[in-house]
């Protein structure tokens, strides 16, 4: 027996330079440890990636115009917008330093980690805790989650969300995991190039909405940014109309990218394509307004439904969250953890951004005293707020 396993391995060292298992010949038939086995030999023989020399300076808005989702199929418009290349494989330093670089600044104390194997990373919180507590562990995992994809967008590295459940599941008795996503060298997917700061176009070009056009190309590094991220900022640049836009585009903001064959690409990851797991709005003194990136079938960049807030709740409000010129509020739209992920996207883009734009901001996670202050707005669940 030992022998004819000894045979059968030296046979596919001979076959290691296929690059699937598809192309192995129909002859054979071998067991899962096998397969198993090939692929980590065919894995190892390939080339490492060089990463792009230009990653270490792409800007946060030329990175979150910039998604790296990928896949398998070779075509752009057929699944996910980014192409892995399969001839190539990232490093165990080059895995090691993406995780490195996305560190997230925190708001609850319990553990928040990620956890690999080879080139599969899986996002944990620490299990057993309930309640509020355990709503912010995952929206920080949501964070680490987008801190990891705009890393890898920056560098040329595509990721693939492999699905835990909308919940998330059980990894032991100590870890319930959220998502994995596997990471793996892209093929540069716009016009030659790993990046973007175009503005959507072709049969759904950009439709110009009420607010000014976002900007998708900036001075300050992701990486650079990130490095440096805290949950607030003082800083004596006044917040505008255009900084406003932005942190909005920042947020939710349409892309150039495609999902399953449709312009549907954003600033953040989505669930199979759901556009609708959470919101954002906006309070300010003329009322409480929707931000909307999608009329008329084409991406655009707009506040619509605008509601008055009573002006007694408007000044508490902005005493309470020490916020000079109103509040972004994202709220979640169903009760499955995957909504708070998708709340922790959003919020670590408006860090970035305001942190970009270097305005003052406060970042807080709500409790339940706070939702229900909040939500006298007309906001319904919401869970989160960047305080400008």
């Amino acid at each position: 027996m030992a022998d004819m396993h000894r045979r059968q391995f030296l046979t596919l060292l001979g076959l290691a330079g296929m690059s699937t298992l598809n192309l192995l010949p129909p002859q054979f038939s071998l067991g899962r440890e096998m397969k198993k086995l090939l692929k980590s030999v065919l894995y190892f023989l390939k080339p490492t990636f060089d990463l792009p020399e230009e990653g270490d300076n792409i800007s946060v808005e030329t990175a979150l115009n910039s998604r790296c989702t990928s896949d398998y199929e070779g075509n752009p418009e057929k699944y996910h917008w980014g192409m892995f290349d399969r001839t190539k494989k990232l490093s165990s330093e080059q895995i090691k330093n993406i995780i490195s670089l996305a560190k997230i600044p925190r708001f609850s104390e319990k553990k928040v980690e990620i956890q690999t194997e080879r080139n599969i990373l899986t996002f944990m919180v620490e299990n057993h805790v309930s309640g509020i507590i355990r709503d912010w562990m995952m929206v920080e995992s949501g964070m680490q989650q987008q801190a990891v994809g705009l890393v890898c967008a920056a560098l040329g590295v595509g990721i693939l969300f492999r699905n835990l459940g909308k919940d998330g599941t059980p990894i032991s008795d100590t870890d319930y995991g959220s998502i994995k996503i596997k990471l793996d060298p892209m093929k540069p997917t716009y016009n030659g190039s790993f990046w973007s700061n175009l503005p959507p176009a072709g049969r759904n070009p950009w439709l110009r909405g009420n607010l000014p056009d976002p900007v998708r190309d900036g001075a300050k590094p992701l990486l650079t940014t990130l490095a440096n991220l805290r949950t607030h900022n003082k800083s004596s640049t006044k917040s505008s109309e255009q900084s406003i836009s932005q942190l909005l585009w920042a947020a939710r903001g349409r892309t150039p990218h495609f999902y399953n064959s449709k312009p549907w690409g954003m600033t953040i990851p989505t669930w199979a394509g759901d556009q609708n797991i959470s919101s954002v709005y906006l309070v300010i003194k003329k009322g409480r307004s929707k931000y909307i990136n999608w009329d008329r079938n084409r991406p655009t960049h707009a506040l619509s439904d605008v509601k008055k807030v009573d002006e007694a709740l408007l000044q508490q409000l902005l005493s309470t969250f020490s916020a000079n010129l109103g509040l972004i509020i994202l709220g979640k739209n169903e009760d499955f953890a995957r909504a708070l992920w998708e709340v922790g996207y959003q919020l670590l883009n408006l860090l970035l951004q305001a942190s970009s734009l270097n305005i003052s901001y406060q970042a807080i996670l709500l409790d339940e005293t706070q939702k229900s202050t909040v939500g006298r707005t007309g906001v319904k669940n919401p869970v989160a707020i960047l305080a400008i």
